[in-house]
């Protein structure tokens, strides 16, 4: 019984496993339909013929493509960006984190065109939020200088947006980053000096850490807005 037991729980971490490498590889093809094509012109076929998989099995995993962009998007962007919190949380002061954030932000747009495509085009669907806890406190600081959350979120968001996309587009030096860190800082009435030590921080490690997130999402996309088996 016991061996019987064990074999049918090997059975099903196995399935598991092989339904988790599906999801993933459906999930990988759709970030570069999205980046390619944005969130409202694809169709079920472009994706099953993407990832090289039967319609039966897509449906297996999502019901559509909306459930599929809301997945793409959470590993994508919303993994990454707490990542990016993970590797600056111990800094001091809520305005040098929030600008080496955005440092960090556009290096990894720089580093994957594809994924900075896919960002620019899902931005409209809700696809990326700002680090608003170091964002409410530099404002509640004095450090920025604006009213509230809102408007800094509704100053900066269109900037990043277009930014991230002429990234996505190869049409930016490598300085780019940091010359729109620092156009972001000024916007929120950052002092001088406090931009100025943003810029001369020298960056927390991002890539390693984004990585082992992004191993562990597409492991487990059910948590991120796929379909729970």
């Amino acid at each position: 019984m016991k061996r019987s037991s064990n074999a049918i729980d090997h059975r099903v971490r196995v399935g598991r496993q092989r339904s988790a490498r599906t999801e993933s590889r459906i999930v990988e093809a759709a970030l570069r339909v999205f980046a390619e094509r944005g969130p409202d012109a694809p169709v079920i076929d472009d994706f099953v013929k993407a990832a090289g998989v039967a319609r039966g099995t897509f449906y297996n995993h999502f019901t559509g493509v909306e459930e599929l962009l809301q997945a793409t998007s959470a590993w994508t962007t919303r993994a990454m960006l707490q990542s990016i919190e993970e590797t600056i949380a111990g800094i001091e002061g809520p305005a040098l984190r929030f600008g080496l954030g955005l440092r960090q932000f556009f290096v990894r747009a720089q580093r994957d065109p594809v994924w900075s495509r896919f960002v620019a085009r899902v931005w409209k669907v809700g696809g990326l939020e700002l680090p608003v806890r170091d964002l409410d406190e530099a404002i509640r600081l004095g450090h920025f200088r604006v009213p509230g959350r809102e408007v800094a979120q509704d100053l900066l968001f269109g900037g990043i947006r277009e930014a991230v996309h002429r990234i996505g587009e190869g049409r930016v030096g490598p300085s780019f980053g940091d010359q729109m860190t620092e156009i972001c800082l000024q916007a929120l009435r950052a002092e001088p000096r406090r931009i100025a030590a943003v810029l001369a921080h020298e960056l927390p490690a991002l890539a390693e850490r984004a990585s082992r997130r992004a191993a562990r999402g597409r492991a487990s996309l059910a948590g991120w807005g796929g379909r729970n088996r």
